[in-house]
């Protein structure tokens, strides 16, 4: 793996982690007064294009990366802050949303990764 594709893969890693942030933030949003999985479904197709072009430099896990950074982002937002409020509350009415944000932005890029849809880093390249 060239320096270059190094740094782009921890680029796409921090792109993750501003992702899971922003899905943290807009997990609850409502329109005209109804919740709809709009963070969720969003945070689903960035992840599952964050995988594809981390799968263009690199076969090993270090493709997951991205995933990885936006799975501790969400896991962050679960914690208890220190006033021992929480950014993601499963349960009431904001389980569906909550679950939704990990069905759907978890799920995706896995049936991305397992469909081998996946493209290959290309060994031609000059180093």
């Amino acid at each position: 793996m060239r320096l270059v594709d190094k740094i782009l893969l921890a680029v796409l890693t921090v792109d993750g982690l501003v992702i899971g942030i922003l899905s943290v933030a807009f997990v609850y949003q409502r329109f005209g007064g109804v919740a709809w999985p709009v963070a969720a479904v969003v945070a689903g197709v960035l992840n599952a294009s964050l995988l594809w072009l981390a799968a263009g430099f690199t076969d090993s896990g270090l493709r997951y990366a991205p995933l990885v950074a936006w799975l501790l982002a969400l896991t962050i937002g679960a914690m208890p802050g220190p006033g021992g409020d929480l950014a993601l509350v499963p349960q009431g009415t904001t389980f569906l949303p909550t679950v939704l944000l990990l069905v759907i932005g978890v799920g995706v890029p896995v049936a991305l990764s397992w469909s081998g849809r996946l493209p290959s880093p290309r060994r031609d390249r000059p180093a």
